[in-house]
C-alpha cells in the first residue's frame, strides 16, 4: 500500500460524512444520549486519520516505514469496532467485549504512529 498520506485524509474524509450524517440525525430525531460517539467519530476518525495523512505528506519517510501498513489497518479496523461498541454503550448496552478491543486497538494504531514519526519523522519534504 503506497499513498498514505492520501488514503488517510479520504478516509478521514469519508469520516466527516459519516459523522455529519449521524450528528443529522442526532439533532433531527433529539438522540442526544449518541453524542458521545458522534464525537469520537469525529475526533478519531476525521480528526485523526486526516492529521495522521498530514504527517505522512509532511514526513514521506514514514511511509517507507515497514510499520506504515500495519499501523494504518490498525488504526482503521480500531476505530470502527472502538465506534460500533461506543454506539451499544450510549444506547446503555454496554458490550465490553466490543468497546474495550476497539480501543486497545485505535490505541496501539497510535502508537505505532508515535514510534513511525520517532524513527522517521526528521526526515521533512
Amino acid at each position: 500500500m503506497q499513498h498514505y498520506d492520501r488514503n488517510y485524509i479520504l478516509l478521514g474524509l469519508c469520516w466527516v460524512i459519516v459523522g455529519m450524517i449521524f450528528g443529522i440525525w442526532l439533532g433531527s430525531t433529539n438522540q442526544m444520549n449518541y453524542a458521545n460517539s458522534h464525537a469520537h467519530i469525529g475526533l478519531l476518525g476525521f480528526v485523526a486519520s486526516v492529521l495522521f495523512g498530514l504527517l505522512h505528506w509532511a514526513y514521506p519517510a514514514l511511509g517507507k516505514s515497514r510499520l506504515a501498513t500495519p499501523q494504518f489497518v490498525i488504526y482503521q479496523l480500531g476505530i470502527v469496532i472502538l465506534i460500533v461498541g461506543k454506539i451499544y454503550s450510549d444506547q446503555g448496552a454496554v458490550i465490553l467485549p466490543i468497546l474495550i478491543p476497539g480501543s486497545l486497538i485505535t490505541v496501539a494504531g497510535a502508537a505505532l504512529m508515535l514510534v513511525m514519526f520517532a524513527k522517521h519523522g526528521r526526515k521533512a519534504a
